[in-house]
């Protein structure tokens, strides 16, 4: 196949500059709403909507935040009184988050102004342009999805490959 590629597009995406571009429009707008809620900050609140309650792993694999960021997001919005975490009955390690009541206002009106800007962000595209660019970047991150779990499968394959090799060894030693 041979394609006309635009690379500084490729490039762009690759480096986030449409995402970081958004974002800093979404914060922009929050501000103007009386929001005192950042980008990230609100990935959190609709992440855990989209279940009542979430454990902060979850909320980390669902933002794909680390669990370090997502402890200071969370600290944050329970501080102000937008979530509240409760431990976990059955693990001691788990956090369950869920969000409070003045919660679902900020996320209600963190949604609606969201949605305002995604709007404005996809302004003169047709219904037919947005599925096709969804559909592909859905397919990126399949791809990378699955190159990562290859990756983590070999890099376990050879961990223990390795530990056989020492055992085998120290056996081998052993008999000597």
């Amino acid at each position: 196949m041979d394609f006309n590629i635009d690379y500084r597009l490729v490039f762009a995406l690759m480096n986030g500059k449409a995402s970081a571009m958004i974002k800093r429009k979404l914060n922009e707008d929050f501000r103007k709403a009386g929001l005192e809620l950042s980008p990230d900050q609100g990935d959190v609140l609709l992440a855990i909507s989209m279940r009542d309650t979430a454990t902060q792993q979850q909320l980390c694999e669902a933002t794909s935040v680390s669990k370090t960021t997502m402890t200071r997001l969370l600290d944050n919005l329970e501080e102000r009184g937008i979530v509240k975490r409760d431990k976990s009955r059955v693990d001691w390690r788990s956090n369950y988050v869920r969000i409070t009541r003045y919660g679902e206002t900020v996320r209600d009106k963190a949604k609606y102004t969201a949605v305002q800007t995604l709007k404005d962000c996809l302004r003169g595209l047709s219904r037919k342009d947005i599925l096709t660019a969804q559909r592909s970047l859905q397919r990126v991150m399949d791809n990378l999805d699955e190159i990562y779990r290859a990756n983590e499968t070999n890099e376990a394959e050879n961990e223990l490959r390795r530990r056989r090799e020492k055992l085998l060894r120290r056996l081998i030693l052993h008999k000597k």
